[in-house]
């Protein structure tokens, strides 16, 4: 049987296999809300990493709400949005909502974080932010540069974007502080290691033990390292990729129970279903029942 799939969006010149056509792209709210009718359906991106910031319309109501991994939340009074790629958001824009969205490749904050591998992995998880001070001015210097066409461009878009990138890192990292180990930079470059294998192969029915076996450390050691910066030992991390996947094609998708646990490397039906609803508190149909009443 085909499987369905949640819709996934090319944009400006995407397309696999061949390079983003700039830097970066950058344009306004309500330049590509207002063309939806300030209504952008579900959908993911695959290569590409967005961010947004919002402030509502001139009369002081809100900005509208979004949607992520089919949980909504306001967009007020103002808030920074963080889309990882393949992270599945909307929007429901109210109309005169002002603000920006840059969207660059995934790759090139891979780069540019290279050295930070503790702020990299920040910006993995997608996440709808209310920060005490606005990155406003960080995205109409990326606006500024990115209509012109001076000497440098693409130097100061990628400075920018490495800016941008800080910034939002830095203030999900401050939402998320939790426990920080000895050895913080040696324990976040395993944990985003570890993270990028999760992420590739969150399908196969690879257990902790295997994990740790690549990465050349013990599972208690992974665990360890996990739970200090995430609050979560790294067993969890890996259920909770794989139930995303679940609810994903559970809301978006018409695949069948049994199909999405095959797809999802367990080999019995019966046994993912206990799972789900161990971890989610209902079964995957009432899961699904509840996402289409919404």
């Amino acid at each position: 049987m085909a499987e369905a799939r949640i819709p996934s969006f090319q944009l400006y010149g995407e397309a696999r296999g061949t390079p983003f056509p700039d830097v970066l792209h950058c344009e306004s709210i309500p330049a590509r809300a207002s063309l939806h009718d300030w209504t952008i359906a579900p959908h993911r991106h695959h290569n590409l990493h967005q961010f947004f910031w919002i402030e509502p319309p001139s009369d002081g109501r809100d900005g509208g709400e979004a949607t992520l991994e089919g949980v909504t939340q306001p967009l007020a009074p103002a808030a920074a949005v963080s889309l990882p790629a393949m992270s599945v958001h909307g929007f429901r824009f109210r109309p005169g909502t002002e603000g920006w969205v840059v969207t660059l490749p995934a790759a090139s904050l891979d780069r540019q974080l290279a050295e930070a591998p503790a702020l990299r992995a920040a910006l993995t998880r997608g996440a709808v932010i209310r920060p005490p001070q606005s990155p406003a001015w960080i995205f109409q210097a990326v606006a500024a540069e990115f209509a012109g066409g001076g000497p440098g461009r693409a130097q100061a878009l990628t400075g920018l974007a490495g800016v941008l990138a800080v910034w939002f890192a830095r203030a999900l990292s401050g939402r998320d502080a939790g426990a920080a180990a000895a050895g913080p930079q040696a324990g976040a470059a395993l944990l985003a290691r570890f993270q990028a294998m999760v992420e590739r192969d969150y399908r196969s029915p690879l257990a902790l033990a295997d994990y740790a076996r690549a990465l050349g450390v013990t599972p208690t050691h992974l665990s360890r390292v996990a739970r200090a910066l995430t609050g979560r030992p790294a067993s969890r991390l890996i259920l909770e990729r794989r139930l995303l996947e679940a609810r994903r094609a559970l809301a978006y998708t018409s695949m069948q129970v049994a199909e999405i646990a095959y797809m999802l490397g367990y080999g019995d039906p019966a046994y993912f279903a206990r799972v789900f609803a161990q971890a989610c508190g209902e079964s995957p149909s009432a899961f699904r029942a509840r996402m289409t009443e919404l």
